[in-house]
């Protein structure tokens, strides 16, 4: 046994169904844009019916895979630092930073570069809804998205189609630059991810109440968007329940690993969902977030898990996760324009719907596997110079 190797078995099966639906949440949204048939919308009234329940699903499909992902993120990462730490007695900052832009990098700003100079002139306006957009503020936009900042060109402007997606990398580099620092100084890494967490916390808090004291202004909005996206406090929630893990493994166990714990979580998510009051509705992802690291743990850890997701086929899909989240938001108008071209009009009828999620899943799989094969690999085996602690391979 590798005793500098870290494997959390399911991470993968769990890492593509984040991506999913954020799948799912994105083709209804380009139909939308599109103004084609779709089931894009969250419910507003008080009676709830099978196609309200339905686009309230999907509405908050895409989020939620998002702050799946930002547990997830914080869970590892934080781990792995924590098993550096004892096994070195220190935390390699430099090879840390060499590691994420070496993982994220490459694909982040093939993307930027195809959804700012080639995406849009090979749709050459068939898709209505992206020109303008791309068009104003391009400048900026680029610049921002080329420092890394796509969550603050996100807050400010309208966001850049087929590549808005790249707003959550920004807030895992944003927290990254900083964790590792913090981690390695830290006495004890619990302390400071809760210092984080209430910092976090108190900030949206504190731009909350200034809103409903009636202070609002142009800034004021951009700072309570951009708060709104940078889900910090998610990271950290990973991160506590990676340091319970790794500190207090029996206890952590006892609680997570109850059988009625893991099928809790799973019905609060639709639950959640469907009935979320309006007025919490802010802090909810709160509670997501430890539901997450519920199933996470469970999932990856618990031998008598309901959910067993340790196979080739999700190992495959996982790893190729990253890249589907980045591809598929382009690839979805393409879809649509060649559904078009085949006489095949895109609708909520079954048929057209199951043509379109089958074509979209099957052209992002092979675009991302395609990608990470001959493109992100490269930079993945230079990736191995700087690893001290492996993880993400049961091999």
């Amino acid at each position: 046994m590798d005793n500098n190797k870290v494997y959390f078995p399911g991470l993968n099966g769990l890492r593509f169904f984040a991506a999913m639906a954020v799948v799912v949440t994105h083709i209804e949204l380009v139909k939308h844009f599109m103004g084609l048939p779709n089931l894009w919308g969250n419910h507003s009234s008080n009676i709830l019916t099978l196609k309200s329940a339905v686009n309230t699903f999907v509405f908050e499909a895409g989020g939620l895979g998002v702050y799946f992902f930002f547990v997830l993120s914080g869970f590892l990462i934080t781990y792995l630092l924590l098993v550096e730490k004892a096994k070195t007695g220190t935390i390699a900052v430099k090879k840390f930073y060499l590691r994420r832009i070496l993982r994220i990098w490459p694909l982040y700003y093939l993307i930027v570069i195809l959804g700012f100079f080639v995406v849009p002139y090979i749709v050459n306006g068939s898709i209505s809804f992206s020109s303008k957009e791309l068009n104003d503020h391009f400048g900026i936009n680029l610049f921002l998205y080329l420092i890394i900042f796509p969550n603050i060109a996100h807050a400010i402007f309208s966001p850049v189609p087929m590549i808005s997606q790249t707003w959550s990398i920004g807030v895992e580099e944003q927290f990254y630059l900083i964790w590792p620092v913090l981690a390695k100084k830290a006495g004890n890494i619990f302390k400071m991810l809760v210092i984080v967490f209430c910092i976090m916390i108190g900030l949206k808090v504190f731009v909350l109440i200034l809103f409903k004291a009636g202070y609002g202004s142009p800034t004021l909005a951009i700072i309570k968007k951009f708060l709104a996206m940078t889900k910090i406090e998610s990271m950290t929630i990973g991160g506590m329940g990676a340091y319970l893990l790794y500190n207090y493994k029996t206890q952590f166990k006892n609680l997570v690993y109850q059988p009625i714990v893991l099928p809790m979580c799973l019905l609060c998510i639709p639950i959640l969902i469907l009935f979320t009051p309006p007025a919490i509705q802010d802090g909810i992802h709160l509670v997501y977030s430890v539901i997450f690291l519920f199933i996470i743990a469970n999932v990856s850890g618990n031998p008598d898990s309901i959910i067993k997701l340790e196979n080739d086929v999700f190992n495959f899909l996982g790893k190729i996760s990253y890249s589907m989240y980045m591809y598929h938001f382009m690839l979805i108008p393409l879809v649509i324009y060649l559904m078009k071209a085949a006489g095949i009009m895109p609708s909520n009828e079954l048929i057209p719907q199951l043509v379109i999620y089958a074509s979209v899943t099957a052209l992002t799989i092979l675009v991302s596997w395609l990608s990470y094969a001959y493109f992100e690999g490269w930079f993945l085996k230079l990736k191995t110079k700087y690893t001290i602690i492996k993880s993400g391979s049961k091999n």
